[in-house]
């Protein structure tokens, strides 16, 4: 069999994405789309570099169900540099961007099986698919993600609670995986290659409100199955392998590329690996590998501050850290009348790909000082010396005492 089978998994590619893109003058195409293809082909030609013999996309090919025809065709072009290039074979599991919302409507995605791509498999549907790659055969256990009418039908679920709903789901998904595991041939290697939610997995930071409550999962103990050499996953875009230090792996390989501000501080990237023949099985050795996504920065402003100098940021940034990044800056203001200078801002970041100002209303503090108020002040004197006591009334203290002022002759006169 040689030295191994040589694979790479990634996931969570979001062709598509635009969000806090722009236009380049230059090509016509939002840069989001291009920081997304710019990372593709650094995972494109480490593919080819590496001689790698099996490719895995666990999911979210494409950011939007209906993706604009130049992200097909960008995409199309990369998968078929990577089957002529390096003659790996590929499967793609689809994710939960890739379905489109009505059943009886084809994903993107399967345009490949239309065309007829050689070595390309596009799994759609739980199943075992066996390839023969230039180092030798391989089971890959596909298990897609799974649609709630997928297994239940409206009536079953109609006046069902979601939870119920929930523990159902996950018990037929577990049948699946359990079902997916025991049938594989235990002569040669098995992967499982999924796109779905494993419990206790760290969520990465745009997930934490867009991963619905009552989306079905599985326990990681129902992966580390010793019959299987490797376990790809797609979903959660941060990196992470939940089963580290044993065997199998079970890894999240994380987005390509940074989604929003909530992603900032996680590394982005693939993983590179070698499954090989040991006496009491499968070993798989790996890695991550940090693929050139786009920076992301948030920084504190303080406007109180002497010098406004930049606050909380990661790490003292340098001109090189700015060039090309995606900056929000955040100013934190107690009054509507309070101002940071924005036009300096903006030259001071003059060399990020865009920049984002945030300006933050805060509550004033409460004060702890007394009122000085007395039991015998007439109303007009107390309300004078309330206002004394309360900093952040005095710009409107003429008009409240005056409106004072005109109730007392009011209920005087009734």
């Amino acid at each position: 069999m040689g030295s191994g089978i040589k694979f790479a998994h990634l996931s969570d590619i979001h062709i598509g994405i635009e969000t806090h893109g722009k236009i380049n003058p230059a090509t016509g195409r939002n840069t989001r789309l291009e920081d997304v293809l710019n990372s593709l082909d650094y995972i494109v030609d480490e593919v080819i570099n590496k001689d790698v013999d099996l490719v895995l996309i666990s999911g979210d090919i494409f950011h939007r169900e209906n993706p604009q025809p130049t992200e097909e065709t960008e995409f199309a072009r990369r998968i078929n540099t990577i089957v002529t290039g390096s003659g790996a074979e590929l499967v793609i599991v689809l994710g939960n961007h890739d379905y489109p919302s009505t059943s009886h409507k084809t994903a993107a995605v399967e345009i490949f099986p239309a065309l007829e791509l050689p070595r390309v498999r596009v799994v759609k549907r739980p199943e075992a698919v066996t390839i023969t790659t230039k180092n030798g055969p391989v089971q890959v256990l596909c298990l897609p993600w799974i649609r709630k009418s997928a297994l239940l039908t409206k009536d079953e679920y109609k006046s069902i609670p979601s939870d119920e709903i929930q523990r159902e789901l996950e018990r037929r998904m577990l049948s699946i995986v359990r079902n997916l595991i025991e049938e594989a041939d235990k002569s040669i290697p098995a992967v499982f290659a999924g796109h779905f939610s494993v419990r206790n997995a760290v969520l990465s930071g745009s997930e934490t409100t867009s991963l619905d409550i009552f989306e079905p999962s599985i326990s990681r103990v129902e992966l580390a199955r010793e019959s299987l050499a490797y376990v790809a996953l797609g979903h959660i875009h941060r990196y992470q392998n939940l089963n580290d230090g044993s065997q199998p792996p079970i890894v999240y390989s994380g987005s390509i590329e940074r989604i929003d501000f909530s992603e900032e501080r996680e590394d982005k990237g693939f993983v590179m690996g070698e499954i090989v023949k040991k006496k009491d099985g499968w070993n798989c050795e790996f890695q991550f590998v940090k693929t050139p996504a786009r920076k992301f920065f948030t920084v504190e402003i303080d406007p109180k501050a002497e010098n406004e100098s930049i606050g909380e940021a990661p790490g003292p940034l340098t001109p090189e850290d700015i060039e090309g990044a995606i900056v929000r800056v955040r100013y934190r203001v107690s009054d509507a009348e309070e101002r940071v200078d924005e036009k300096k801002l903006l030259e001071t970041f003059s060399r990020a790909s865009s920049i984002k100002i945030e300006r933050i209303f805060e509550a004033p503090a409460k004060t702890t000082r007394g009122t000085g108020l007395t039991k015998n002040m007439d109303a007009i004197e107390a309300l004078k010396t309330y206002i004394d006591s309360k900093p952040e009334l005095e710009k409107v203290s003429e008009k409240m005492i005056e409106y004072a002022r005109k109730l007392a002759e009011e209920t005087e006169s009734g």
